[in-house]
């Protein structure tokens, strides 16, 4: 009878620790969906900002660069990036463009106060003389 006893606790308690394992396994699935929807929704309807620059020949690329990246203290710009032309050695490549500058907006709206923002404005004549032609731009909402 002890022996009984004894087995059928450990089989209680390793049914027991099966279910509480199933069930974490369980719950952390649903927590690993919830997180990707979480970022999904984060990242849906934003509006993507392209700006393609051509400077001209022997302009120092690095001051360029340093001048647009105070368009982060810009609060409504998100995730700003920025760099160089690459040359890969890609016939389709858009190598006439020198710099190319990458951002987002939570919506059209935020946008819009971006493009009447001091320090844009401020970029826009502080970069201008170093143009080789104006810049080219691509927006899209993100899907």
């Amino acid at each position: 009878m002890k022996y009984f006893l004894f087995g059928s606790l450990i089989i209680l308690f390793a049914c027991v620790d099966t279910n509480v394992k199933e069930e974490l396994i369980m719950v952390r699935q649903q927590l690993e969906t919830a997180n990707k929807k979480i970022t999904q929704l984060e990242t849906e309807g934003k509006l993507v900002h392209l700006v393609f620059f051509k400077i001209k020949p022997d302009t120092d690329q690095v001051a360029i660069i340093t001048e647009v990246k105070k368009l982060k203290n810009i609060k409504e710009v998100l995730d700003l990036e920025i760099g160089p032309f690459e040359d890969l050695g890609d016939a389709r490549a858009l190598s006439e463009y020198t710099i190319l500058l990458q951002m987002s907006f939570a919506d059209k709206a935020a946008y819009e106060v971006y493009q009447k923002h001091p320090i844009h404005l401020a970029l826009q004549r502080n970069i201008g003389p170093f143009m080789a032609g104006p810049p080219a731009t691509y927006d899209f909402i993100k899907k």
